[in-house]
């Protein structure tokens, strides 16, 4: 939340944790407090995709569990991609360049090919799961920030396919 990226956005998309991911409920309830607009990913399983929409609360009572899990709004507005400021987005790990290792979907990787060039792209883990080289091809976007419970790092290939 120290980021100069962050306290310049009005729009912020958050991931919704799965098991083992970072929480990220804190920065939700500092956006609400600061009147950001926040949004979370909505996938639609079977085209393969997501959307952003947005979410004003993190209540149960707001929010629906897919069959796979994720946490959704019940009734979001869906943003447009290209007003999102920063996006934060999970992986199972990341290199000090930027480049993210995800679960296999290509989920994040295609949306974040939507954003605007402007927009900021953090990834967040454990220090544990940075690693030397993420494994990746051309079809990999790399994200302009890594940040971890011990660093904060600067891709070097931010926001371009690996």
């Amino acid at each position: 939340m120290n980021l100069e990226v962050f306290k310049h956005a009005a729009v912020v998309m958050l991931y919704m944790p799965l098991a083992m991911e970072v929480d990220l409920t804190p920065v939700a309830l500092r956006c609400f407090q600061l009147g950001k607009t926040v949004c979370v990913p909505k996938v639609d399983w079977k085209r393969r995709d997501m959307a952003p929409v947005e979410a004003t609360s993190f209540d149960d009572q707001v929010m629906d569990i897919d069959e796979h899990g994720l946490r959704a709004p019940r009734d979001g507005q869906v943003i447009v991609p290209g007003s999102i400021d920063l996006a934060v987005v999970p992986g199972l790990a990341f290199d000090t360049s930027g480049a993210r290792l995800g679960r296999g979907g290509g989920y994040y990787d295609r949306f974040l090919s939507r954003l605007r060039r402007s927009a900021a792209t953090v990834g967040l883990a454990y220090d544990a799961q940075i690693i030397e080289a993420v494994p990746a091809d051309d079809r990999d976007f790399c994200v302009d920030i890594v940040v971890t419970d011990r660093r904060v790092t600067y891709g070097s290939r931010s926001r371009t396919r690996r």
